[in-house]
């Protein structure tokens, strides 16, 4: 009787064991694709977010390995960190590339993330950690009065497209849809990465959901000669938003180790 127990107790061990690594994998994509994209090399009008659905087919255009890695983690290119191509200039030489892959039915959305930081760490052999610093940041937050932003309800066309805006002085505009403040800290930093060189933009807002909007602005460099203009301050500042520089301390993303291309497909 004692040996039966000691089998029984032995067996529920080990499918213990079992199911704990189960639990630990980390998801991933039923299949993928990375390849090097063959689109003009600095194009860069589209900014994506990762919001999709469980079946979903994920398709990301033109982007660079930095590109792919803080859309993975979910913050700006400003808590990137590490070798020189984390942080240099981008130039028309810098290896862009095109994703395609599928989420399984049974996934989770908040699993999309870690899938395609499963997908960099093996097609890449990315490693990185993350540390705390203190440094200058951009928090995003709710102006006094309330947000002027439309709630989302369109699941298509997620992300930020950019194009220039109408009228003879150089402005830029980004039609924004179904982005999460999150995201939209995110994107802001990258489609107007002139106003943020000293430090990342950081979401205090608090608010949940998605959201659309439309943002004008000019470039610094016309704000600086006089331009007239809105800034991205005063861009955000028309839908309720305020954006304030200050120092705390922020999490970096360090980047170990990378391929520079990925292992084939």
């Amino acid at each position: 009787m004692k040996h039966a127990s000691l089998h029984a107790a032995i067996g529920i061990g080990a499918l213990l064991i079992l199911s704990l690594g189960a639990r630990a994998q980390a998801p991933e994509f039923e299949v993928a694709s990375i390849r090097q994209s063959q689109a003009p090399g600095l194009l860069e009008n589209y900014t994506p977010t990762l919001n999709f659905a469980p079946g979903a087919i994920i398709r990301l255009v033109n982007l660079r390995l930095r590109d792919m890695i803080v859309l993975a983690y979910g913050v700006g290119l400003r808590q990137l960190g590490g070798p020189d191509w984390t942080t240099e200039p981008d130039n028309v030489d810098t290896p862009r590339f095109d994703v395609m892959a599928r989420v399984p039915d049974d996934a989770k959305k908040q699993d999309i993330p870690l899938m395609l930081q499963k997908l960099l760490a093996d097609r890449f052999k990315l490693k990185l950690h993350r540390e705390p610093r203190t440094k200058t940041v951009y928090v995003l937050s709710v102006a006094k009065g309330g947000h002027k932003m439309t709630e989302s309800n369109n699941a298509q066309n997620q992300g930020c497209q950019r194009g220039f805006g109408p009228g003879p002085e150089i402005t830029i505009e980004a039609e924004c849809h179904s982005v999460t403040m999150e995201q939209l800290a995110q994107q802001i930093q990258a489609l107007a990465a002139g106003y943020f060189s000293d430090g990342p933009v950081v979401d205090r807002t608090g608010l949940k959901g998605t959201f659309d909007l439309k943002l004008h602005w000019i470039r610094v460099q016309e704000a600086t000669a006089g331009q007239s203009g809105d800034t991205m301050f005063e861009a955000v500042q028309r839908f309720g938003l305020h954006l304030e520089k200050q120092k705390e301390s922020v999490e970096m993303f360090i980047v170990d180790s990378s391929e520079q291309l990925p292992t084939e497909n």
